[in-house]
């Protein structure tokens, strides 16, 4: 590979991509405007790719053993690598790089702008010149998870919204930073949730526009601060992340609703913001034990 030119690839566009892999991914986010957050989920062939640099930090994914070790370079790093399924490779951004593997290889590729994980650090006190640190093949189930909730979340035409996939994105941010970054930083110990009076206020809001995709970013802006400082006094003080809390909310009032009579389980559901009226039934039987048709019926 020394001196071959390096190839500059920009993952935002599809051309650029398929610059790297033979196929196209199966999944993407292309269209589903994640916030400089994007995923693909591919399965490629046997397959030596071009020695490159990409502009966006990347997390691969791997979702299947293989038979034998990827040969994998990251700058200066180069080894034979063993992959198996819930391993994750770490390539910061403008990292040289190239990979070969001789068997199937199936895997959810994440990526993400620079700005977007300088956001994170930037309200992390005392962070300063983060970097993330190369990585090959390291087993990580919470980021294996992470990747498998964001596929299923496009591959069910994002039914959980927004707010899931920023929330998401939040928790693989701080992720990286505590374990994959070049200079640790003991996190506050969050020891309060947020006081009564901005809790009422979060609350009264998601109450007063739960047919709404809500962000993240929307309800910690209510109380003046970070997104993921605000997730975290949230959870304590309800016992749920955000978008839990909102889909328990939409379920209280899709009580109500039915037990009214004046609209249909279907209408309920698209007044409720929910996709479908399938959507609305599976996290109904979820959490209250029956799905809408037989908790009429128990009336």
């Amino acid at each position: 590979m020394a001196g071959e030119e390096v190839l500059s690839v920009d993952l935002t566009s599809q051309a650029d991509s398929l610059m790297l892999y033979p196929h196209k991914a199966l999944v993407s986010s292309a269209s589903a405007n994640w916030n400089e957050f994007y995923l693909q989920y591919h399965r490629q062939p046997p397959y030596e790719m071009a020695e490159h640099s990409c502009r966006q930090h990347r997390i691969i994914i791997h979702d299947r053993t293989l038979q034998a070790p990827m040969l994998a370079t990251i700058e200066e790093m180069t080894q034979p690598t063993p992959i198996s399924s819930g391993t994750i490779t770490v390539i910061p951004a403008n990292s040289r790089n190239w990979a070969c593997w001789d068997s199937e290889h199936q895997f959810i590729a994440l990526a993400f702008e620079s700005t977007l994980l300088a956001q994170h650090v930037a309200e992390a006190p005392g962070m300063r010149n983060v970097e993330l640190t190369p990585t090959l093949s390291r087993p990580d189930p919470l980021i294996h998870s992470i990747g498998l909730a964001l596929r299923t979340e496009l591959e069910s035409n994002g039914m959980e919204g927004s707010l899931y996939v920023n929330a998401m994105t939040t928790a693989l941010m701080a992720h990286l930073l505590r374990h994959y970054s070049t200079q640790s930083q003991a996190f506050p110990t969050i020891t309060s949730g947020l006081p009564k009076r901005k809790l009422q206020q979060v609350i009264d809001y998601i109450y007063e526009h739960l047919e709404q995709d809500l962000t993240l970013s929307e309800l910690a802006a209510i109380v003046h601060i970070s997104p993921s400082y605000f997730s975290g006094l949230f959870r304590q003080s309800t016992g749920l992340a955000p978008h839990q809390y909102m889909i328990q909310c939409r379920i209280d009032r899709a009580k109500h609703l039915l037990l009214k009579g004046e609209l249909s389980i279907a209408d309920v559901a698209q007044s409720l913001g929910f996709a479908h009226q399938s959507h609305l039934s599976r996290h109904f039987k979820r959490l209250v034990g029956v799905t809408p048709k037989a908790f009429l019926k128990r009336q």
